[in-house]
């Protein structure tokens, strides 16, 4: 029996950050719109990334907030911890996000099905559902498939005492003791979160710092805050063997030539993700393919031209922002319209404590690239604001371009870093000048005085810090 067919203008596979915000914008655009999902609708950033970690983060900073009452004059007992509550609570964060992505989709008359989709011609995908095999045809295809967690070779998923961030938001409490192997964003909120807990926790990073595509005082300033926290940090080292042992896993790591064994409770796999792209039919579709990333031109189009392509399916790093912003750019190409993706200008954050974030060009990568420019930078410890809330912690630091002043990125570690950035990615999207953010009036006690202070040093007329 042949499956029944439907039609539509565009047809979307997969319903993370990119894809469900790419069905309601081509709804929004006029065209009749499918979403294809196979598992979660919103996504892992919904599901079981972004989201409920932030949650999880957020519990932990409550509980520090209360743990440092003394500080600031006030008292009660030592907080208790309800881990099924907690759990709770971050389920609760997830249903209420999940559930407003699904009316929005009602509401804009988005066609959901539930079912793996895949390609069967420039035009065409067969979405296998549970009673049956719809073919939904289409003169544009969006592939929004995300990506998923590296897996080790040494290791297992299947293995209960190995988890990677897809599980380690659900676990049913918090372990005695954690090897975290990777020391990027996931690895460090995990570790942030779990220590908070009071799981004993140990990083073991490859290369030679923590975060190592951040600005190296960035790292510095928050591996101290870890180690502080009781996180034990391993850098230079490579692990080499992860077995079974009486406590649950004993991973040993090598460093210099020298070979360390750790022993932990459970073990997370922190070590990046990778574009979910197999068993799609994309390359029986004629869609080219890089060591399984999917290949687009600057308008996000494959090699098959009626088939675009957004999110983690072209590089597999995990920025929700970055895939939304461009399953709105590829709807709008695949409709034949206009749109704007500026790669050089992508926000990233980490959300410890500090927390981390950044824009467009770091200091190191100027200087790795020989390039001269313009640093203005301020402490925390100097800003009123920050004084007040007891986090004093950290650095704004903006790069620009000499003479002209023109910004070209900044980085910033401390309280709120990851809203901070928003005034610096604004100013480098559309060619500000430091001098532009330092004529504009900050408002006073707040932490974006920070981005201003900064601003003013740059340009060499620091106020509140001494150059």
């Amino acid at each position: 029996m042949s499956a029944e067919v439907q039609k539509f203008d565009v047809v979307v596979i997969g319903s993370g950050p990119a894809g469900y915000v790419a069905a309601l914008w081509a709804a929004e655009r006029g065209a009749r719109a499918a979403l294809v999902e196979k598992k979660y609708l919103g996504g892992t950033c919904l599901n079981v990334g972004c989201i409920p970690s932030k949650a999880l983060i957020h519990c932990v900073e409550m509980l520090d907030m209360a743990r440092s009452g003394k500080r600031f004059g006030i008292t009660f007992g030592e907080p208790q911890v309800d881990f099924d509550k907690v759990r709770g609570y971050k389920d609760r964060v997830v249903k209420q996000l999940v559930t407003g992505v699904e009316h929005l989709l009602n509401k804009r008359e988005v066609a959901v099905f539930r079912g793996l989709g895949r390609l069967q011609g420039p035009g065409e995908v067969a979405v296998e559902l549970e009673d049956g095999t719809v073919s939904l045809q289409a003169d544009r295809i969006l592939l929004c498939t995300g990506s998923e967690p590296v897996c080790l070779p040494m290791c297992s998923l299947d293995d209960p005492a190995i988890m990677t961030s897809d599980n380690a938001v659900n676990l049913p409490g918090p372990p005695k003791s954690l090897a975290i192997i990777g020391g990027g964003a996931i690895g460090l909120e995990f570790a942030y979160v779990y220590s908070g807990f009071g799981t004993q926790v140990t990083v073991v990073e490859m290369l030679p710092r923590l975060l190592p595509s951040e600005d190296p005082e960035a790292s510095e300033v928050l591996a101290r805050a870890l180690v502080k926290r009781g996180v034990k940090i391993a850098v230079n080292s490579k692990v080499t063997e992860v077995a079974d042992s009486d406590q649950g896993k004993r991973l040993v790591y090598e460093c210099e030539g020298e070979c360390t064994t750790i022993e932990a409770e459970m073990a997370l796999l922190a070590v990046g993700r990778r574009a979910s792209t197999a068993g799609l039919g994309l390359e029986e579709a004629g869609v080219a393919l890089e060591r399984g990333r999917v290949q687009v031109n600057e308008r996000l189009q494959t090699s098959v031209p009626s088939i675009f392509a957004a999110g983690d399916c072209l590089r597999g790093i995990g920025l929700a922002h970055l895939a939304s912003h461009e399953g709105l750019a590829a709807v709008d190409f695949a409709l034949g319209r206009e749109a704007h993706v500026n790669l050089d200008c992508v926000p990233s954050g980490i959300y410890t404590v500090p927390e981390v974030a950044s824009v467009g060009l770091r200091e190191h990568e100027a200087q790795e690239r020989g390039l001269e420019i313009t640093v203005g930078k301020f402490p925390f410890s100097a800003l009123g604001k920050a004084t007040v809330l007891n986090e004093r912690e950290g650095f704004v630091k903006l790069i620009a371009e000499p003479g002209t002043g023109r910004m070209l990125g900044g980085t910033i570690v401390g309280p709120k870093a990851t809203e901070l950035i928003a005034e610096v990615a604004l100013a480098v999207e559309n060619q500000l000048s430091m001098e532009d953010i330092a004529d504009t009036i900050h408002g006073h006690p707040t932490l974006n005085e920070s981005v201003g202070e900064a601003a003013l040093a740059g340009l060499g007329t620091p106020l509140h810090n001494l150059p």
